[in-house]
């Protein structure tokens, strides 16, 4: 499924790539857009009450801001450290051990931790 909270156009936008839409990389954000969003939503819907805001948000096909930006944020982790240079990987943040997302990423999602917070 492909992602449904940001755009191509946003994803790029956070990205800093200046492309007409149609480039050749388009392709390869849009995959890691989609594992971006997909690895959110699979992290919120651990839960029973995640999993229903999850499908609250598919259906509306809006999430909330905060949930939007831990999709960005990961989009930047998949794109910056994809593993084709080992002089970024040293750089990259340390990882939660249980979910090995970023600090960042992680603060974020806490918000749709149990108990739910709507």
């Amino acid at each position: 499924m492909a992602a449904q909270f940001v755009t191509l156009a946003q994803a790029k936008t956070h990205l800093r790539i200046a492309t007409a839409p149609g480039h050749p990389d388009d392709a390869d954000v849009q995959e890691k857009l989609d594992a971006a969003e997909a690895a959110i939503l699979r992290y919120v819907a651990r839960s029973p009450a995640g999993a229903a805001l999850v499908e609250q948000y598919i259906d509306d096909l809006d999430a909330p801001a905060d949930l939007r930006a831990a999709v960005l944020l990961q989009l930047g982790e998949l794109w910056r450290f994809r593993g084709d240079d080992p002089a970024t990987l040293a750089l990259a943040p340390a990882r939660d051990p249980a979910t090995d997302f970023a600090p960042g990423v992680l603060g974020l999602l806490r918000r749709f931790g149990d108990p739910v917070l709507a």
